[in-house]
């Protein structure tokens, strides 16, 4: 299995890039034309809208399930300092995929839960609210298969 967000992640970088150049120049032409009032509420709007990306957190994300282990690559795609990250792990040490969702459902998060020596080890959230909620449907649905039957216990 090989699954990316790269398409979406491409659309909605261009789709929120063409919405705040509109806002920006909106902004400045609604005060060239002395309209202040408009230009401050369009100014709040593009704030407002800047606020809800960073809480929201879409993220590049790509599983690939190869050789009995899944590789998860992810970063977050508005981010200044774009981090990438990564990491790895047998499925046979696969305890539990934990999906928590806020915003009725607009923002989704994965967690992946493996089995190492000591107990139980928890692998950072990882954000899937870039990706459509059917795609997203059919990916938590492919990665609880592959949780053991007796860790779902």
């Amino acid at each position: 299995m090989d699954f990316n967000n790269s398409k979406q992640v491409k659309k909605l970088r261009f789709i929120f890039l063409v919405i705040g150049l509109g806002l920006l120049l909106a902004v400045a032409v609604l005060i060239f034309f002395n309209l202040f009032t408009v230009a401050v509420l369009s100014a709040g709007f593009f704030l407002v809208a800047m606020l809800i990306i960073a809480i929201m957190n879409f993220q590049y994300v790509r599983f690939t399930i190869d050789n009995e282990k899944i590789i998860t690559r992810y970063y977050s795609i508005f981010a200044v300092d774009r981090m990438f990250r990564m990491f790895e792990f047998p499925i046979g040490q696969l305890h539990k995929v934990e999906v928590r969702t806020y915003l009725l459902g607009l923002k989704c998060e994965l967690r992946f839960t493996v089995r190492v020596r000591k107990g139980l080890a928890d692998y950072p959230w990882i954000s899937l609210s870039a990706i459509p909620f059917r795609l997203r449907t059919k990916l938590i649905n492919a990665l609880n298969n592959l949780v053991p039957k007796q860790s779902q216990l």
